[in-house]
């Protein structure tokens, strides 16, 4: 069995550059291939990481529709750390049968970060391994792809940028609760989706986006924010008008993909001036979702999450 090891918040196009490598391997040697990666991720245990780009279903959704396999998740905590780098091989191979690696060449485990390239690849000599150490992808503008510069992305409101990395639209999944239905008296009701604490949320800003409901995407504009027009110190809102749909979201879980950050959030001086705004903002929501069709058709998994 071929492993891609690696501390994955989701998927980037340079893990996709891992499991091809991963599966080229595994198809020449006529074996099956396994992510192995570790739950919590170790940011969380070890600190720097508050909240991740994908929760759990999230990344569930992302196997299915990327056709990953299932993964071996290695309970993570700080006793764990501190396992020497051929210790935890030495125990990964006896619990599969283990006839190559993936990792990406940054990649770092073991006691003190020492599971290094060097270290795999005299390991690997010496059990007769196949090994892949693979380079960082580098976009054409020279952005190295990484979790972190996706999750940076993503918290300054740069969603159309972070989408370009990760290869899809950063999405959610969020129930839809009842609200003070300030937004269907102005015309433009909108679905109150609850922010998960677990999980990033994009900057406070309007966005373009796109929601998957009854078989099919609809154009959203999406708020999250304070509603500051009527609310002097709300809490954090996001709230998505979806454009031509006239149903009951109450209750469902859709997908909301974020697909571009249209403008900062701004306090109106009354009604008629944010009803002005709001009716730019969805035509410009519509421009932008029918420019993002490709995109959108990355995710060819979706009627089950309806």
């Amino acid at each position: 069995m071929i492993v891609c090891i690696g501390a994955f918040d989701g998927y980037h196009r340079g893990h996709f550059s891992l499991f091809r490598q991963a599966r080229k391997m595994a198809a020449r040697a006529h074996t099956e291939w396994k992510v192995v990666t570790f739950s919590p991720h170790p940011r969380y245990v070890l600190g720097g990481l508050k909240a991740r780009l994908f929760t759990r279903e999230d990344t569930a959704f992302l196997r299915r529709n990327f056709d990953i396999p299932e993964p071996l998740e290695i309970p993570f905590t700080r006793e764990f750390a501190s396992t020497e780098p051929r210790q935890f091989l030495d125990e990964l191979r006896a619990r599969l049968d283990v006839t190559g690696i993936v990792v990406g060449r940054e990649f770092r485990f073991g006691r003190g970060r020492s599971g290094d390239g060097e270290f795999l690849t005299r390991y690997c000599a010496g059990h007769g391994l196949e090994l892949a150490l693979m380079p960082q992808l580098v976009m054409d503008d020279g952005i190295v792809v990484s979790s972190t510069r996706v999750r940076d992305m993503v918290q300054a409101g740069n969603v159309d940028q972070a989408a370009e990395l990760l290869g899809y639209p950063w999405f959610l999944f969020s129930r839809v609760v009842s609200g003070e239905r300030r937004g269907r008296a102005m015309g433009y009701p909108t679905a109150n989706m609850l922010p998960d604490e677990k999980k990033l949320t994009p900057g406070e800003a309007v966005y373009a986006g796109a929601m998957w409901h009854e078989g099919r995407w609809w154009p959203a504009a999406v708020s999250v924010g304070r509603n500051p027009t009527f609310l002097v110190q709300g809490s954090l809102r996001i709230e998505t008008h979806v454009i031509g749909f006239h149903g009951d979201l109450y209750g469902r879980r859709p997908l909301l993909a974020f697909l571009k950050r249209l403008r900062l959030m701004t306090r109106f001086s009354g009604r008629m001036s944010l009803m002005k705004q709001l009716a730019l903002d969805c035509e410009e929501t519509q421009r932008v979702f029918g420019a993002s069709q490709p995109l959108l058709k990355v995710f060819h998994c979706l009627p089950s999450f309806d």
